[in-house]
C-alpha cells in the first residue's frame, strides 16, 4: 500500500516572471532548475489568508526580507485560494477546464432527522431530479422548462422520508423510497402512481440494481428484493438475504455490469460481493492474517471505475473530520504498481465520490472537515508597540469543497469551495458531465460544471495501465 498526501510546492520570488508576477506553475511538482529550499506542506496543515497568490510581487531589495521569510509568508497562503489547474498539461474533458458553478440551483429540504445527509436525492437516467422537501417528494425535469412537480407525499403514520433512488436504464420510470418507519414504496414518476409498497425494519441504504432493490440494514444485513414479484407476501419470502457486516450499512454501490454490490458500514468496514454468491469476496491488504478492506471511519462513499470495472473507490468520515479515499483492486490476478498510490488522506470528510466517463479523474466532495490547533505566539513587541496573534484554530483548506483528482496519482487537478456549509455529497448527471451537490443546511441543490464531453469510452480490463480512456 502506498499513502499519499497532498503536497504543494511554495512558490518563492524565483519562480516569478520578469513582471513579478507569478507564471504557469505547477504547485504539485518540484521544479527542476529550484536555486533553494522547496517547503512541502501536507494535508494536514494550516492556512490562515485568502490573498490571491498572482498578485504576490517580488520584495524589493530594501524591504530587508529574505527568501526565508518569502517561504514562511508564502506558507500563510490558502490553497483554496489558488487556482491549481494549470491547463496546458489536461486533456480537453478534464474538470481543470470545465469546472465551474451552473448558476442553477433546486430548493429542497430535509428532515430533522437526516439533516446532515444527502440521500433524500437522486438523478434519473432520462433526466429528471428527484428530491425531497420535508416529507413530500418532488421531480425536476432539466430536459424540459416544465416546473417543479410533486410525486407523492409521506403520510404522518408512515414515519419522516430518509431514502430516494431512482432506477438504472431497465426502470428508468421507477423511484424507490423508504421511510423511518421502514416503509418501502416503488412509484411511477411517469404516472405519478405506487405500483408497490412493503415494509422493511432499519433500512438505511438502497440501491437499484436493474429490477432487483438491494437494502442495507440497520444491523449489517443486506436484502435483495425483487420488484417483478407484485405479490408483497411472496417478494418479501423470496427475498434473498445475506450477512457479513455486524454494523449499521452506510452506503451500497453496484457496479456499471450489475455484477459486483461494495457495502460499507459505521466500523469502516468495506465488503464486495459477487451477485452469484452469498459470502463477500476474499481480497482487500493483509490485517491480522486475512484480507480486509478497511477505514478508520465511517464509510461515507463508495464508486466503481466505469471504464476499469473491477476498480472501486472507497471514502470514510473519521470521527476527527478527517477523510480517506482509498483505491482498491478486487481482481485477484492484477496488482497495483508500486508507483501509484491507493490511499489519500485529507483533512476533511469525504462524503460522495464519482469517477468520470470522460477522462481519467475522480470527483470527491467534503463536509466541514476538521481544525487545526495553533500553537500559543506571544505578543512582539516592537518599538513600544504590542502586536498579538490570533490563536484561534484554523478550519480545514477543503472545507465544504469539490475536488478532483487525476487517476491513477490521485494528484489534485482542482479544488473549489462550493458552500459555506457541509456539502452532504452528490450525484452525477446520466451524461456524467455535472453534479447536483446537496447542501442541507443552505436548504440548497446545486448544478455544477465537471467534465467536458467526449466520444463514449470502451471499458478495458482491469490494469492501472489499461488503453482506451485518456
Amino acid at each position: 500500500m502506498r499513502s499519499l498526501r497532498p503536497n504543494i510546492h511554495t512558490p518563492s520570488s524565483s519562480d516569478l516572471d520578469t513582471s513579478g508576477n507569478l507564471g504557469e506553475f505547477d504547485f504539485f511538482n518540484e521544479p527542476s532548475t529550484s536555486r533553494h529550499e522547496t517547503r512541502v506542506l501536507s494535508a494536514s496543515s494550516s492556512f490562515s489568508s485568502y490573498t490571491d497568490l498572482t498578485s504576490w510581487s517580488r520584495p524589493s531589495s530594501n524591504t530587508g526580507v529574505n527568501m526565508r521569510s518569502d517561504l514562511s509568508l508564502m506558507r500563510r497562503y490558502s490553497a483554496s485560494s489558488i487556482d491549481l489547474r494549470s491547463t496546458a498539461t489536461h486533456v480537453e474533458t478534464s474538470a481543470a477546464r470545465h469546472l465551474r458553478t451552473d448558476k442553477m440551483s433546486i430548493d429542497y429540504s430535509v428532515t430533522d432527522s437526516n439533516a446532515t445527509s444527502a440521500s433524500p436525492v437522486d438523478w434519473s437516467t432520462n433526466n429528471i431530479v428527484v428530491f425531497a422537501r420535508g416529507n413530500r417528494v418532488h421531480y425536476k425535469n432539466l430536459s424540459s422548462n416544465e416546473d417543479v412537480g410533486q410525486l407523492c407525499k409521506i403520510r404522518d403514520n408512515q414515519g419522516n422520508l430518509q431514502l430516494l433512488s431512482c432506477g438504472g436504464k431497465d426502470q428508468h420510470n421507477a423511484v424507490a423510497l423508504c421511510t423511518s418507519k421502514g416503509q418501502i414504496q416503488i412509484w411511477d414518476v411517469s404516472t405519478k402512481k405506487l405500483t408497490l409498497n412493503w415494509t422493511t425494519k432499519g433500512v438505511t441504504a438502497m440501491k437499484w440494481n436493474g429490477p432487483i432493490l438491494t437494502v442495507g440494514g440497520e444491523r449489517g444485513t443486506i436484502r435483495h428484493f425483487d420488484t417483478r414479484i407484485k405479490d408483497t407476501a411472496k417478494l418479501k419470502e423470496q427475498t434473498k438475504k445475506v450477512t457479513r457486516h455486524q454494523a449499521k450499512i452506510c452506503t451500497l454501490a453496484w457496479n456499471d455490469e450489475g455484477k459486483y454490490l461494495a457495502s460499507g458500514d459505521k466500523t469502516g468496514l468495506v465488503h464486495v460481493w459477487d451477485s452469484r454468491q452469498n459470502t463477500p469476496l476474499d481480497v482487500g491488504e493483509m490485517v491480522q492474517r486475512r484480507k480486509k478492506m478497511q477505514h478508520a471511519g465511517a464509510i461515507t462513499a463508495l464508486a466503481w471505475c466505469p471504464w476499469q470495472t473491477k476498480i472501486l473507490a472507497s471514502g470514510d468520515s473519521a470521527p476527527d473530520g478527517s477523510g480517506t479515499i482509498r483505491i482498491w483492486n478486487i481482481s485477484p490476478s492484477t496488482a497495483f504498481s508500486s508507483n501509484h498510490p491507493d490511499k489519500l488522506e485529507l483533512d476533511a470528510q469525504v462524503t460522495s465520490l464519482h469517477w468520470s466517463t470522460h477522462c481519467k479523474e475522480i470527483l470527491s466532495t467534503h463536509g466541514p472537515g476538521k481544525s487545526t490547533p495553533v500553537p500559543i505566539t506571544p505578543s512582539i513587541d516592537i518599538n513600544n508597540e504590542y502586536f498579538s496573534f490570533s490563536n484561534d484554530p484554523r478550519p480545514s483548506r477543503i472545507a465544504n469543497s469539490v475536488l478532483i483528482h487525476s487517476y491513477p496519482s490521485l494528484r489534485n487537478v482542482a479544488t473549489v469551495a462550493a458552500a459555506s456549509t457541509n456539502v452532504a455529497g452528490s450525484i452525477l448527471s446520466p451524461n456524467g458531465q455535472k453534479a447536483l451537490l446537496a447542501v442541507p443546511e443552505e436548504m440548497k441543490l446545486k448544478i455544477w460544471d465537471i467534465w467536458g464531453k467526449c466520444k463514449e469510452l470502451r471499458r478495458s480490463n482491469s490494469v492501472l495501465s489499461g488503453s482506451g480512456i485518456r
